[in-house]
């Protein structure tokens, strides 16, 4: 029992994360400034044209999300 409480624990932080980042994107592209939750400072958008992942972070990169831009 225990474990099933621990478990609907973990299932509802993964998914706060994922919505956290998903309006974080949503945010981002459309032009809106957005903090990260930790640190307090603008997040900002690298779209890369080589190799790199193109991704939306903060300066100290506490908020670290690569997009998949394919």
């Amino acid at each position: 029992m225990f474990e099933l409480t621990q478990l609907k624990s973990f299932n509802k932080s993964t998914s706060d994360s994922f919505h956290q980042q998903k309006n974080f994107i949503k945010k981002v592209l459309a032009g809106r400034i957005s903090q990260c939750p930790q640190c307090k400072q603008n997040l900002t958008i690298n779209l890369s044209h080589l190799d790199e992942p193109s991704t939306i972070r903060c300066a100290k990169k506490c908020t670290d999300i690569e997009l998949d831009c394919s």
